[in-house]
């Protein structure tokens, strides 16, 4: 897949997830998510560091370590936070070469290319999670969860022995990439 191929994808990622936070009101901020010990703003704030992170790597500043959640990096308004570290994010994305470059991330060194599957993973699921946690469901988009499918498939065995992940269920005979995907990661 070509680096613009990729960026796209991180792109419908972010939008996204920029959609199910988007619908938070403001008394749903404290709901718990699917993601254990963190509430809505809690893993939004996960998002955004994250996002932050990949800039900061592609601009080639040391990563240090990583960041402990601290909802508040998201301020008094946790969308606009969003929006600004995704566009940064995606505007640090679309240097050319960054799919191949390699990248000291402070999980291990990888290359542009595992960095941005993996943000586009974290979009994709959180996203999903910040819907359920508020009450509104919503499908993954069939064709970044496919993505994403082939992103972790070669890494199974490391995915489902991390202590990251609850572990994989089996997802229903004939589901739709969305729910293969949740099923991958231990969500129903």
């Amino acid at each position: 897949m070509s680096t613009d191929e990729v960026v796209e994808r991180y792109v419908e990622a972010l939008a996204f997830f920029g959609g199910q936070v988007q619908g938070v009101q403001d008394h749903e901020w404290d709901l718990d998510t699917p993601c254990v010990d963190w509430n809505v703003k809690q893993l939004v704030a996960h998002v955004v560091l994250g996002e932050a992170l990949l800039r900061r790597l592609i601009d080639g500043e040391a990563a240090g370590d990583q960041a402990e959640v601290d909802a508040s990096v998201l301020g008094i308004h946790p969308m606009s936070t969003w929006r600004g570290t995704a566009l940064a994010a995606i505007d640090a994305a679309r240097t050319p070469g960054v799919v191949e470059r390699g990248m000291d991330h402070p999980a291990g060194a990888n290359s542009g290319g595992q960095i941005l599957g993996s943000r586009i993973s974290e979009n994709l699921v959180h996203g999903w999670d910040v819907s359920v946690a508020v009450g509104r469901p919503v499908q993954l988009p069939e064709d970044l969860a496919e993505y994403v499918l082939d992103f972790w498939m070669p890494a199974f065995s490391d995915l489902s022995g991390s202590a990251d992940y609850a572990p994989s269920l089996e997802p229903p005979t004939g589901a739709a990439a969305g729910v293969r995907l949740l099923a991958l990661l231990g969500r129903s």
